[in-house]
């Protein structure tokens, strides 16, 4: 179908198929504002049939998907290593590919800091070393931001803890 030859319809047209109301779109067209005669021209079927071609075109242009971004990342890598220092640039979009693809996993962190669990655990190892050899500074330190952080008092015999 193409363009519609009168430059109002066509805008007309387009404001419509941007999602715009019947309305507002007879008002970008340049007309005056009058409902009765935009909700007319809404019903035009050259109209109707503009706003589907256009849309149609718009949803063909927009669409992504995973086959295409893997396509995009592949055209990517091959352009990184094409240049002489492009080595780190196609690690990247082999990466992306990979999670793109599904193949890849992140690490996820399985401590729960800042848990009483995890507290108990690192002053348990602590008063292990330190039963064994006498207190280094690092331990020291470690004890001192434990307790901060936590605002308890260390304990007094592993699992009991002094409020």
């Amino acid at each position: 179908m193409g363009e519609l030859t009168n430059p109002r319809y066509e805008r007309f047209a387009q404001e419509l198929a941007a999602g715009n109301t019947a309305d507002g779109a007879y008002e970008a067209a340049g007309y005056r504002k009058h409902r009765g005669n935009a909700a007319r021209l809404r019903a035009n079927e050259c109209i109707k049939n503009r706003v589907r071609e256009i849309q149609a075109v718009g949803a063909e242009y927009a669409a992504v998907t995973l086959q295409s971004l893997i396509d995009e990342t592949e055209q990517a890598r091959i352009k990184a290593m094409e240049s002489p220092n492009g080595a780190a640039a196609a690690v990247s979009a082999i990466t992306a590919k990979a999670k793109l693809a599904g193949l890849w996993h992140e690490k996820v962190d399985q401590h729960n800091t800042g848990s009483i669990q995890y507290e108990r655990i690192e002053r348990v190892i602590v008063e292990h070393t330190s039963g064994d050899a006498a207190l280094s500074d690092d331990t020291v330190r470690n004890e001192t931001t434990t307790k901060a952080a936590s605002g308890r008092q260390p304990p007094t015999r592993p699992g009991s803890w002094s409020a």
